[in-house]
Parts: C-alpha cells; structure tokens; sequence
C-alpha cells in the first residue's frame, strides 16, 4: 500500500477514473511552474523577452493542433481551387477561402489620411507597452532594493 501513493498519478489506478480536465491540469502544472519561474526571474531579463518567450513557447504548444488546421485549409484551397477552375461547383461568400486569402493579401489603406491615423495608432500603443514594461522592470528594482 506505501508503495503505491509513491508512484506517479497516471500510473495509478485512480487515473481511469480521472477526469479529462483533471489529466489536463496534471499534465499542465510543470509548464505552468516553468512559466512562474519565468516571470519571476530578476532584472537583467526584461519583461519584453518574458512575454515574447511566453508568446512563443505557447504557439509551440498549440503547434499539434495548429498544424492539422493549417493541412485541412491548404486542401480545402487546392479542391476550392480546383472545383472553380473545372466550373463543376462554386462556393459561396461564407465558404470562399480563396477569396478571403486574395482579400487579405491585396489589402491596402488607400487614403492617406486613415492609414496616417492607423501609423499613429500603432506607434500609440507600441510606446504603451514599451514603458509598460519599462514601469514593471523599475519596480521590480526598487522593490529589490528596498527588501533585500
């Protein structure tokens, strides 16, 4: 009986009759703990890196189910593609991938005021986050002074 609450919890047998939410919280609180230890590292790693680095080890993780997405879409377009030019079936609006992809790929603001409005926007809101995280990169300085 000691031996058995040594072993792991998905060796056990209480594992069956887990359930899924519950193996998907086990199996996220290493990542989670990583990701603690992250954020909490001193100064010398700014906060910037520390959200890129999230960012990017969270689409990592979404890669299993990004990429079976990604397959079904490219064949989806090589049969819309395909079934158009062969004029046997048409899409419509809500199902025209090929359409939105053209759309979004020949976007462009003409006017020259709105795409100066949306120059500005953006710049707004990238001097926000910069000193967003500047701010909490001094205060976690001062805090370590203060209590250390």
């Amino acid at each position: 009986m000691h031996k058995t609450w040594r072993k792991p919890l998905h060796k056990r047998k209480i594992w069956r009759k887990t359930s899924m939410i519950g193996r998907v919280v086990y199996y996220m609180q290493p990542l989670v703990d990583h990701l603690q230890d992250v954020w909490v590292q001193p100064l010398p790693f700014p906060t910037m890196l520390k959200l890129a680095y999230t960012c990017i080890l969270g689409f990592v993780i979404l890669l299993p189910v990004l990429f079976p997405l990604m397959v079904i879409l490219f064949y989806f377009g090589i049969f819309q593609y395909v079934s158009e030019q062969h004029s046997w079936l048409h899409f419509g609006d809500s199902w025209n991938l090929l359409g939105a992809m053209s759309t979004l790929w020949n976007f462009e603001v003409t006017n020259k005021k709105y795409q100066l409005y949306v120059n500005m926007c953006i710049d707004r809101y990238r001097v926000i986050i910069t000193a967003i995280s500047s701010t909490v990169d001094y205060m976690r300085m001062a805090l370590c002074f203060i209590f250390s």
